[in-house]
């Protein structure tokens, strides 16, 4: 009899296991690569080779020796190939944590920032298989993707109805159901990895997922924000937000116009083209200085594969803006403290960057704030940004600094209001963009902000005086400085000029 019921238990467990596992395929189409245990191993097999590679590589290695440094910086390639396998592998919410962590070139050594960069524009795309009912609504649509992004992929489609060629939206199969499991994974993972390296501090990468992915999903609201966009800026005519078709859209697929255009950091189309990339550098500038200080309503993920540039039919610059889904809210607080931080590293006022540092909640890193903010060396911000012009050599000192303070930098964030976290990353995106058009050291775009961040300090003050006396004299401050700036501008242009002649 026990052995009877011995059988009979182990053909159970084998049935209920088979049955489970016939399940759980059939729910992720017969794919192991989408059942939650895989993924959540081949997380923890990165994360522990990782680890175990630091440890070994560096062990009984004396820190900024030669050797040392040449160790970590092949530990440094492993790892990012590593996290590069695995967010192709894993798909989704790891696509997005690998195109943020490719931003944070303050915080992470080049080789990770580099070697994730190309998910940016080559995200892994979805099967035409997997999205082909779709077809029966448009006369064309091209199963082979335009553009794959870690959430959705886009499609080139015309419509039935009006003959319009327009750009579908489709966010990938299984994406919304395994963001859950795989937040929930990093979320253990850097958990671990606080505990391996107590001075880490990547709790606020695993919330602004938490807190911003569940929104990034729902295309209704990215649909909403690009109608807002397009009615904020009605007042510049080199911006296009693409229209959105309401009737063949919802939460999950998104139909919009069809726009023509090159990658912002396509310099081959720019040549081919003519296109002026300091016009469109200035234009990019004008852009996210009005949203940043003037509306507080920013469009945090600007990747080259999200901003387009073509010459309209009159010979105009035009910059497309798409990908809507991922947006931040200034509070107006943070919005004047942000603008006032940015005028203070200007002015080399170190004073006010310490004032300034403190309201935001990391007074005591004051320093460490005003160079992940600029990305230049405390040296180039005591003495100036605009004074001092950026050359290799600074470039490597701020890099080596970043490599050097990770502990602290990620504390830095961790401390910060949480829409800091995103203004930087969008600061970052925008930066590496002006590198790659080489015009990072065009002073227009520091003319550009600068008058935003005017505007938005002594508009606010005007606003907050009780005084009419007060207020003609706040106007009359704010009018001459941006006279001053004008002036300025009028130079460079002058400048320019001569230089070509």
């Amino acid at each position: 009899m026990r052995l009877l019921v011995s059988r009979i238990l182990k053909y159970s467990l084998v049935g209920l296991t088979t049955g489970t596992s016939i399940y759980y395929l059939h729910k992720n189409d017969y794919s192991f690569s989408h059942i939650g245990i895989v993924r959540f191993a081949r997380v923890g097999v990165v994360a522990s080779q990782t680890m175990i590679d630091y440890k070994w590589s560096l062990r009984g290695l004396e820190v900024d020796s030669p050797i040392y440094d040449e160790k970590i910086q092949k530990c440094h390639q492993r790892g990012a190939d590593r996290l590069l396998a695995l967010a192709r592998r894993n798909g989704g919410v790891f696509i997005k944590v690998g195109q943020h962590i490719a931003s944070l070139q303050y915080l992470l050594p080049e080789p990770y920032t580099k070697t994730l960069s190309v998910l940016h524009s080559n995200a892994p795309e979805s099967s035409f298989e997997e999205i082909k009912s779709l077809n029966d609504v448009f006369d064309e649509f091209n199963s082979q993707p335009c553009g794959a992004a870690s959430l959705a992929q886009v499609h080139k489609a015309r419509l039935k109805s009006t003959g319009e060629y327009v750009a579908v939206k489709l966010q990938h199969p299984h994406v919304r159901a395994r963001s859950f499991v795989d937040i929930v994974t990093m979320e253990l993972f850097v958990g671990i990895a606080a505990f391996v390296f107590p001075n880490l501090h990547l709790n606020w990468l695993v919330n602004e997922m938490k807190r911003n992915l569940p929104i990034e999903l729902d295309f209704v609201y990215e649909a909403a924000n690009a109608d807002r966009v397009r009615q904020m800026f009605a007042h510049l005519p080199f911006l296009k937000i693409p229209k959105i078709y309401y009737e063949l859209s919802n939460d999950m697929v998104l139909t919009m116009e069809f726009c023509e255009g090159g990658k912002i950091n396509d310099l081959e189309y720019f040549k081919a083209n003519k296109i002026d990339r300091h016009k469109v550098c200035k234009m990019l500038g004008r852009i996210y200085s009005e949203m940043i200080f003037k509306h507080g309503y920013v469009h945090s993920d600007p990747h080259p594969g999200n901003i387009f540039v073509r010459l309209t039919p009159t010979g105009n610059e035009e910059i497309i803006l798409l990908d809507h889904g991922l947006y931040v809210t200034l509070p107006d607080d943070l919005r004047i403290d942000y603008a006032h931080l940015w005028l203070a590293i200007l002015k080399a006022d170190k004073n006010e960057i310490q004032k300034i540092s403190e309201r935001m909640n990391v007074g005591s890193q004051y320093g460490l704030l005003a160079c992940v903010v600029s990305m230049r060396s405390w040296d180039a911000v005591s003495k100036g940004i605009i004074k001092t012009k950026r050359n290799e050599h600074e470039i490597r000192r701020v890099q080596n600094f970043a490599a050097s303070l990770i502990p602290q930098i990620s504390l830095l964030l961790d401390s910060l209001p949480r829409q800091m976290l995103l203004l930087l990353k969008t600061n970052d995106l925008l930066r590496s963009i002006a590198l790659r058009l080489k015009a990072e050291h065009n002073l227009d775009s520091f003319t550009e902000m600068s008058k935003h961040c005017v505007q938005a300090v002594y508009f606010h003050s005007i606003a907050s005086s009780h005084f009419a006396l007060e207020r003609f004299r706040l106007r009359l401050k704010m009018y001459t400085l941006l006279v001053g700036i004008r002036l300025y501008e009028i130079y460079l242009f002058i400048y320019c000029l001569f230089l070509k002649t």
